[in-house]
């Protein structure tokens, strides 16, 4: 009579000193497991992907940056005293861009080449939205709500003594970064500043941005959830969907399957959203103070320069 498995002893699992040991079904159990996870990548770190795959790449990652780059200056305009109509909000952002764009391009040329964007970073925020609401910085009254008048050359002196004392900050930090990293310190604290002390402090940077995000969506909560939801729709649970689209391949054209939602979440979720939003501006089914329309800022980029220097 045959060996009965299903009521077989289990099988024993070796030991060295006390120690459980894997034994070889279990680490090959773990191979295959992480054998899958890789093999869920459309593109691996040494793949090429197709030029016009590279292009919409590209342009989902520009789109990625763009919210997390342009909440930046959006967070600290109200505290630098520039108004939503004041032209400086434009040259702010556009100077964030800009200075983004030549790092990226020092990064990805001479340095490290990491395939990412150097935007601009929120580990600044805290400490500079605690030096910007010091007394002697406070924005002067009647500016905010235009109850006063006060000319260009004010407006813009006011944000500049500002800016300055910022800037002055940061590099004063950066002193201290540069002398920590150069005289090898940063060896000796890792050994007491671990992921479990650096995860925390990460988190209370992310938590006290919370005010900020709340003030962004109040101009329509209905399209921020909205946005959540489409987003978590496209990346978890249309992943697996493939759309058959045509695709340049040995010089012909062919019908091809594509995984669409796992490859441009993000891509696809912003250019619906600001569809949908843009129906209801033309549309007029929204007001014209709500934060969803898509005019709502047209004047300002009117008043802007094209170039500045």
């Amino acid at each position: 009579m045959g060996d009965n498995y299903g009521f077989s002893e289990p099988e024993a699992m070796p030991t060295n000193n006390g120690k459980d040991v894997p034994t070889d079904r279990e680490e090959e159990k773990v191979t295959n497991a992480k054998s899958k996870a890789s093999d869920d990548l459309l593109y691996k770190i040494d793949d090429v992907p197709p030029w016009y795959t590279c292009c919409f790449l590209g342009l989902q990652h520009y789109l990625t940056m763009f919210g997390s780059t342009v909440s930046i200056p959006f967070i600290l305009c109200p505290l630098l005293c520039v108004r939503e109509d004041d032209p400086a909000r434009g040259y702010i952002i556009s100077t964030i861009f800009f200075v983004s764009g030549i790092v990226t391009l020092i990064q990805s040329t001479f340095g490290c080449r990491l395939p990412i964007i150097q935007g601009g970073t929120f580990s600044f925020l805290v400490p500079t939205i605690a030096i910007l609401s010091l007394p002697d910085l406070k924005c002067p009254s009647g500016l905010m709500d235009g109850s006063s008048v006060f000319s260009e050359e004010e407006k813009e002196e006011i944000w500049h003594i500002r800016m300055r004392e910022i800037q002055g900050a940061i590099c004063v930090a950066s002193i201290f970064q540069l002398l920590i990293g150069y005289t090898g310190l940063i060896g000796l604290m890792l050994k007491y500043i671990t992921p479990l002390t650096i995860t925390p402090s990460v988190t209370m940077i992310g938590i006290s941005l919370f005010g900020a995000a709340s003030h962004n969506c109040e101009g329509n909560w209905g399209v921020a959830i909205l946005t959540i939801v489409v987003m978590t729709l496209c990346s978890q649970y249309l992943r697996n969907i493939t759309i058959p689209l045509p695709l340049w391949r040995d010089g012909k054209i062919t019908i091809s399957p594509v995984h669409v939602f796992k490859l441009f979440p993000i891509l696809i979720t912003i250019l619906f959203m600001w569809g949908f939003c843009a129906i209801l501006t033309v549309s007029g089914a929204i007001a014209e103070d709500n934060g969803a329309r898509t005019d709502r800022n047209l004047e300002l980029v009117y008043r802007a320069a094209w170039f500045r220097f």
